[in-house]
């Protein structure tokens, strides 16, 4: 006879071996998705949850179906890729793949979605540490990477092969039984709250990502091959350039997550723009913007077919304006202190900044925007034909804010000092952002001052932003809210433009016009603004190019 606290052999178990039940548990493919299902929908959907009571509120049986409905779904989602001979590793990326996505949904009210997994692919080494915080690390390990581990500790169950084999379909079969049934127990009030409040179907995790997973892979394999068209091939440069009698200049800025909310030439209370403020300028207020991220919003306002037609494929499917101005003759650059021009400037002479280039504005390990100044006075001083540049910032690309100025520059000085939302009061952390907006207004304003005190180049420029941030307001932080849901603050930027006394009079602009264009603008423009501009800026002209959207339109002497 064995002892109970002896093994098989007579020899007394360890005090671990007592507590650790011997060997490791079989489980059927059915039942460890159903588990797994069962933890991801109590773990990782506190959002979800959330929004349903608030939408199903004094209805809590409802609320309860609701719950059912969701586990359907994710049971789908999981059981749909979990293959046979493939059960365990599929759940386990599906456990690390939900406590990923719920802690940026819970802490920042961040969806990932296909944007933002284009955006997770664009993000810099620098970006993603910033991130990863101890509240991050901590909930990964808990509700991610332990639960994972147990799932690939378990073996399985002996059985048939053909049994193994029907617990596949049999799974997806419970899981549809069970969200058709949960839907159809109450079918006009879930269609209607899905309907109504897409942000509910949009935090169930980790259905979510899993679709927004397939439909990036599938758009991939869509664009893979796509060859840029040129646009404008009739374009030419218009007799004002001609005769301009010296080189032309024009500058670029395309901000990052600047927004208009936060910007005193607008309507904000804190003075964020001292410095342009005192500069003759023509500022237009709460520009729509193509997208909340940049891989969505950058390529859109470089493009010529609009806003409402973007779309991945149409930007890989046609050249873009630098391009048409390229072969219109100018000189085009573009230059970069965040995360490159995402094919932008595939064709045209592409840089990127780097710490070592600039060690006085690098002094943080990340390069303030103080790092263009340089390469502008070089380029100032051997311009010899006309010339577009394009400065890409990083502007107030979050959550690291504090890093996007030197600590000597805090006009709000009680500020966030780090990447963690949570370590931080919402004053702080709206005092780090609108110190970004200072700087971004400091950087400008030295732009306009550099080109302005020469005369050798007739310089211009236009700022734009990329897109807003949220700052938590509503629960959310940051960007790149799905387009349907996001707040104006992520949607409404702002755009400055500036042209010196020597472009005006070559091109006939009159100022005031200008600024009077602007003010009645104010909310009614969005990005499809910058593309005419910039051709009726430079003087190009082109069937492609849209008068009505043009500022310059009605502005000529």
């Amino acid at each position: 006879m064995t002892l109970p606290d002896a093994d098989l052999a007579g020899r007394p178990r360890s005090r671990l071996a007592r507590i650790v039940p011997a060997g490791r548990p079989a489980l059927s493919p059915l039942t460890l998705n159903l588990l797994v299902a069962a933890f991801l929908a109590a773990s990782a959907n506190f959002t979800y949850y959330t929004r349903v009571a608030d939408y199903l509120a004094g209805r809590p049986l409802l609320i309860g179906v609701a719950g059912v409905l969701a586990y359907g779904a994710i049971l789908f989602c999981i059981s749909v890729f979990a293959l046979p001979g493939l059960v365990r590793p599929v759940l386990a990326v599906a456990l690390v793949l939900g406590a990923v996505a719920s802690h940026f949904q819970e802490r920042l009210g961040v969806v990932i979605d296909r944007d933002m997994l284009q955006n997770a692919l664009n993000t810099t080494g620098n970006e993603s540490r910033h991130l990863m915080t101890a509240d991050f690390l901590l909930h990964l390990t808990g509700f991610g990477l332990i639960p994972a581990a147990l799932v690939l500790w378990t073996r399985a169950k002996p059985m048939r092969w053909w049994v193994r084999a029907l617990h596949y379909p049999l799974a997806i079969g419970l899981a549809l039984a069970l969200f058709f049934g949960a839907m159809m127990a109450d079918y006009r009030s879930f269609s209607s709250m899905f309907r109504e409040r897409r942000e509910i179907a949009s935090a169930v995790i980790p259905v979510t990502p899993i679709v927004a997973g397939v439909r990036f892979a599938k758009q991939k394999l869509v664009t893979a091959n796509l060859v840029a068209a040129p646009i404008g091939l009739d374009a030419h440069k218009g007799p004002r350039i001609l005769a301009a009698g010296k080189p032309t200049l024009t500058l670029i800025v395309v901000g990052e997550t600047s927004r208009a909310a936060n910007w005193s030439l607008g309507s904000y209370d804190r003075p964020t723009n001292p410095e342009l403020a005192r500069r003759d300028i023509v500022y237009l207020d709460k520009v729509t913007s193509c997208g909340t991220s940049t891989a969505v919003s950058m390529p859109c306002m470089f493009a010529h077919y609009g806003m409402e037609q973007h779309s991945e494929t149409a930007a890989r499917s046609h050249q873009n304006l630098l391009d048409l101005l390229k072969q219109t003759d100018f000189d085009v650059q573009w230059f970069d202190n965040n995360t490159g021009s995402l094919g932008i400037a595939a064709r045209l002479p592409e840089t990127r900044f780097k710490p070592a280039d600039e060690p006085n504005a690098c002094a943080l390990g990340e390069c303030t925007d103080m790092v263009f100044l340089p390469t502008l006075d070089r380029l100032l001083a051997g311009i010899t034909r006309d010339t577009v540049i394009v400065y890409h910032q990083i502007g107030s690309h979050g959550p690291a804010y504090y890093l996007r100025y030197p600590e000597s520059f805090r006009p709000f000085p009680d500020d966030c000092r780090s990447g963690d939302f949570g370590a931080c009061s919402p004053e702080q952390i709206t005092n780090a952002y609108d110190n970004t907006i200072a700087y971004t207004d400091l950087f400008l304003a030295t732009l306009i001052d550099r080109m302005g005190a020469q005369d050798r180049v007739a310089a211009s420029m236009l700022y734009v932003s990329d897109h807003g941030e949220s700052l938590g307001e509503n629960g959310l932080y940051l960007h790149a809210a799905p387009y349907f849901m996001a707040p104006e603050v992520q949607t409404q930027v702002p755009m400055v433009l500036w042209t010196s006394p020597a472009y005006r009079r070559a091109m006939g602009l009159d100022q005031d016009c200008m600024k009077r264009k602007a003010a009645g603008l104010a909310g009614k423009a969005s990005h499809d603004e910058v593309f005419h501009t910039l051709l009726g800026l430079a003087d190009v002209t082109t069937s492609l190019h849209n008068a009505d959207l043009d500022l310059t339109t009605g502005c000529h002497g």
